[in-house]
């Protein structure tokens, strides 16, 4: 994929002469590269290329042009990836009610830009701003879809994240069952997309206190993830750490040990090691080597953690 980004980025002097440097297509190629550019994690570039396409087309196009709300879309996402919410905002609440002048508030289009403002505000701790925004657009996505389709389950999975994150584990874990039910249906039993709904129903039994619930959802996703990636995945590195905390919060020490430094050891060979991976899965080994009486070798961890994070932040 990075090369052929790569190819049509090298290709934007080109087409700019040939459609002019002000011309709606030539942002329609723009939008083009950057979303490329977004899907591969290459948001410094994306969001050089997405403003550019924005520009042009506020320029060209009506103030309210369903093009002008797809780019303001676009680079809030850019935004929204880099945690750069103050600066997504307004952007999202201005392509919003273009999408739903334009295209219809019953628009699959517009559902999404319901989808992702209410994202947003779910990081931003807005949550009574996200419920109906996420309610709104799985209504769409129900009515438009029928209730068995993936995009159902997508915004099903945000809202009961939402509803975790209040603490409202009631209402998530019902939700959550419903995703898990659709993804199993369409995907099938051992889809990597699986794994993470287990591990978001384990995350919630856990924050119960109901470990024996907790388990068998975790080492699913474990399994899953081994046959779907491999044993050096960091998405495998993941389910190790959970697994972990689960047994260190059970009071199952040794094997919460183990699991730690296996899961430390795969995010320092994929990722780094100084990535936030591996700074968190130190801190929850620190904890555990404090309630095993190992305080020299848990101030070490500790210092660890402490030097990634001054070095990243």
């Amino acid at each position: 994929m990075g090369n052929k980004i790569d190819t049509l980025m090298e290709l934007l002097p080109e087409k700019e002469t040939l459609l002019g440097s002000d011309h709606p297509q030539f942002a329609d190629y723009l939008t083009a590269v950057g979303l490329s550019l977004y899907h591969e994690s290459r948001f410094e570039e994306a969001e050089g290329i997405l403003k550019r396409a924005l520009d042009i087309r506020e320029r060209a196009l009506a103030v309210d042009h369903e093009d002008v709300g797809e780019s303001l879309n676009n680079l809030a996402l850019v935004y929204l990836a880099e945690g750069r919410y103050v600066e997504a905002e307004p952007l999202f609440s201005r392509a919003l009610p273009i999408q739903e002048r334009k295209l219809g508030v019953e628009h699959l289009s517009t559902a999404a830009g319901m989808l992702n403002l209410a994202d947003l505000y779910r990081m931003m701790s807005k949550f009574s701003q996200a419920e109906p925004l996420y309610k709104r657009s799985l209504q769409i996505r129900e009515r438009q879809l029928g209730q068995n389709h993936l995009e159902v389950a997508q915004v099903l999975n945000n809202l009961g994240k939402l509803y975790f994150e209040q603490g409202r584990n009631s209402d998530a874990e019902p939700v959550l069952r419903k995703v898990l039910e659709i993804q199993e249906k369409v995907l099938g039993l051992d889809h990597p997309a699986i794994a993470n709904t287990l591990t978001d129903l384990a995350s919630l039994f856990t924050d119960r206190d109901q470990f024996d619930k907790a388990e068998p959802l975790h080492l699913r996703s474990l399994n899953i993830r081994e046959k779907q990636h491999s044993s050096q995945h960091p998405k495998v590195a993941e389910s190790l750490n959970n697994l972990g905390w689960l047994y260190h919060q059970n009071g199952n020490y040794t094997r919460a040990e183990s699991l730690y430094a296996r899961a430390i050891e795969i995010w320092e060979n994929t990722l780094g090691p100084d990535h936030s991976n591996v700074a968190a899965c130190l801190e929850n080994y620190a904890d555990l080597l404090h309630k095993t009486n190992r305080e020299i070798e848990a101030v070490a961890l500790e210092q660890r953690v402490f030097l990634i994070r001054s070095r990243t932040n």
